[in-house]
């Protein structure tokens, strides 16, 4: 009797699980998700309800339906402005526009009103504060906050120092920034989601030889500074992830040139000590992103990017 009983837990408990499985990977270090329920006025759920996904950006479409707990999902999205509406015969259909972010899952839930299907109730959808699908702790990097903040140099792995919990490394070794006191060689970068690490040092990409991204070449970015789920490894640090920037149906592109030089500097303490003027400095960056245009198509950005700088200690 009490293996019977066990075995009749163990079956109710298998399906949860594999639900809690499904929407935890349903994203990846590059793409979000989309998950829900379709109930109707009276709380009760509709199963076999048709939910329809549209990239606005891109126009791609792609369908599914509710399952008989009335739940769906929309996996592995890429990040961008999505409209997601359900509908069902007997009901009015209902629609929500939703940003999708790398690394997170949307909960974005439909109550269809009893009517005609001809008849639809729009609904604006805004990204969760605290999203509670995953144990991840996470910080995304925006577009405007990535071409906007301050960044000395250009440097691409310094906008991941937004995060909490971040410090610049200023000890011995290698490794540009530290998470929470770890070794700053214990983060792991990832472009698109394929590693990014220099495999002698245990750091990122960087300078000539490894061809690091520059600035506009990144659409998003996301550290995760503890990666529970599946899809993050590596050591002990945080997960550093970068998203290239992707075509839409709408051409478009832009032009960036940065300049810093010996006006710009002040002079350090040793040099004021005994009297030495400031180092000359001329630093120019030019840097331009563009794409094909193909209609209800993705594609993905050309970049193109330039570094020139003249140093004189004399």
């Amino acid at each position: 009797m009490r293996t019977r009983s066990i075995l009749k837990r163990l079956c109710f408990l298998t399906p949860i699980v594999f639900i809690a499985t499904a929407i935890v990977s349903a994203q990846s270090t590059t793409t979000g998700a989309i998950t829900g329920r379709v109930v109707d006025p009276t709380m009760a759920v509709i199963q076999n309800a048709t939910l329809t996904l549209k990239n606005n950006g891109t126009g791609a479409v792609q369908t599914t339906v509710t399952g008989p707990s009335g739940a769906y999902l929309f996996a592995f999205l890429d990040p961008g402005n999505y409209t997601v509406s359900a509908s069902s015969p007997g009901f009015k259909s209902a629609s929500q526009h939703v940003t999708v972010i790398v690394g997170l899952t949307n909960t974005l839930n439909f109550q269809l009103p009893i009517g005609k299907a001809k008849q639809s109730v729009a609904v604006n959808s805004r990204a969760p504060l605290i999203q509670t699908t995953t144990g991840n702790v996470s910080a995304t990097i925006t577009p405007t906050q990535v071409s906007e903040i301050p960044n000395p140099g250009n440097d691409l792995t310094f906008i991941a120092q937004m995060a909490p919990g971040t410090v610049m490394n200023t000890e011995r070794g290698d490794g540009n920034i530290s998470f929470y006191g770890l070794p700053a060689t214990s983060n792991l970068f990832t472009v698109n989601g394929m590693n990014d690490m220099d495999p002698l040092l245990s750091v990122n990409n960087s300078g000539a030889t490894n061809l690091m991204l520059g600035l506009n070449d990144i659409e998003e970015a996301t550290v995760v500074t503890n990666g529970y789920s599946g899809e993050y490894g590596g050591l002990a640090g945080a997960n550093i992830n970068y998203v290239t920037k992707a075509g839409t149906n709408a051409f478009h592109g832009n032009a960036n040139y940065y300049w810093n030089g010996s006006a710009l500097d002040a002079n350090d303490f040793f040099n004021n000590a005994i009297e030495t003027p400031r180092p000359f400095v001329n630093a120019s960056q030019w840097s331009a992103s563009g794409q094909p245009l193909w209609e209800d198509r993705s594609s993905k950005t050309e970049p193109f990017s330039l570094s020139i700088k003249k140093d004189c200690g004399c």
